[in-house]
């Protein structure tokens, strides 16, 4: 198997550090505490959740909840109730589950693509939606048993077109004695507003952790031991190369070293890395175009600025503006626009608040071309 995984969460063994983040959020869990975690995207945060959950699994049912395809207070309704099914619907909890909702009329259906039973709800009145969350809640909160329910992407409420939904879950939430939650978000201004604005529901009523890239002294015995475990080698140089190519972003250290790894090298240098990372560009050449088609001239500009940067600190300075042949007016209009569309990231929790581009393959294109 191959041992830098890029998608999924199989063990510890394949698992990089976070042992101080993974204490915290257990030390919350089992004292009751809820926990939001932002974190930019691809940084790790999901497979945090699972590795928890992993840990876990002996005294808590855990169920990991991801918001980001949700568009409405029914998605959310349905994709929770699926959650709960999918994750005990062999076990005695998944049965009582469905004989609790019997009367809301569950539709019980098999998903074309992975096989497994979906169940989803007709709620074509908001007064119905409400109801159910609460009856959800209650039904898990009623089992006697201990859950830690982890919603991913969270801020994803903040999109619905119904109103009060924030008011309805706290509600739902605060009363409920078995159950802990874990609220994690990648855009760190919407989490920011749920969770720290004294006049949302939500306000202070949560542990926050921000969840940063991963060290180099941590990564580099990481990427050592699983190329030895296979009877290869990398040289420290080449993983060094690797981590400062990407800043140290999980994802993109993870798919580099995945990539080395299936290409079948016996000794790994530098001039290896580059191999394997022009492959990957070049393979990933059309999506880049395709993220120019979708930006105006001014936008792509500044994107490819940013990307050569590496860390922008002063977007409206001086030195860039002119190193750039950019205006302080463009950059204003098409810095947010890149930040609306998640194609650049505001690292503003930081003591020196920066902005870079999310896609570190795309910020890397930009750098060979």
């Amino acid at each position: 198997m191959n041992p830098f995984l890029i998608n999924n969460y199989v063990s510890p063994d394949y698992f990089c550090d976070r042992e101080k983040e993974t204490e915290f959020l257990i030390r919350n869990i089992n004292n009751q505490t809820n926990t939001t975690l932002l974190a930019q995207r691809r940084t790790g945060k999901s497979a945090l959740i699972k590795h928890i959950f992993y840990k876990q699994k002996k005294s808590y049912n855990c169920i990991y909840i991801d918001l980001f395809p949700s568009q409405n207070l029914s998605d959310f309704v349905n994709l929770l109730a699926n959650s709960i099914y999918q994750s005990y619907q062999k076990k005695k909890i998944g049965q009582r589950f469905i004989d609790t909702i019997k009367m809301l009329r569950p539709v019980l259906s098999v998903n074309e693509l992975t096989g497994n039973f979906e169940v989803s709800i007709d709620l074509s009145e908001r007064g119905n939606a409400d109801k159910t969350i609460a009856q959800l809640f209650t039904y898990l909160d009623a089992q006697g048993e201990k859950f830690v329910i982890a919603f991913d992407e969270f801020q994803q409420i903040l999109s619905y077109p119904e109103k009060n939904i924030e008011a309805l879950l706290r509600t739902s939430i605060q009363n409920m004695s078995n159950c802990y939650f874990i609220f994690c978000g990648s855009n760190t201004h919407l989490m920011n507003e749920l969770f720290t604005n004294s006049k949302r529901p939500f306000y202070s009523s949560t542990s926050n952790m921000t969840l940063h890239n991963i060290s180099s002294d941590k990564y580099i015995p990481f990427c050592k031991t699983h190329f030895k475990r296979s009877k290869r080698s990398i040289e420290e140089d080449a993983i060094v190369f690797i981590l400062e190519s990407v800043s140290n972003h999980t994802y993109f250290v993870q798919r580099i070293c995945h990539e080395l790894y299936a290409d079948g090298y016996s000794k790994i240098g530098i001039a290896e890395v580059q191999k394997t990372i022009q492959g990957i560009l070049l393979n990933n050449e059309m999506i880049f175009y395709q993220y120019r088609s979708l930006l105006t001239m001014y936008q792509w500009k500044l994107l490819q600025a940013i990307a050569l940067e590496g860390k922008l600190f002063q977007p409206y300075g001086k030195e860039f503006l002119q190193k750039h042949q950019l205006t302080a007016t463009h950059v204003k209009r098409a810095l947010t626009a890149l930040i609306g569309k998640d194609m650049v990231f505001h690292h503003n929790t930081t003591q020196l608040p920066f902005y870079e581009v999310q896609d570190k393959l795309l910020a890397l294109w930009f750098k060979y071309h």
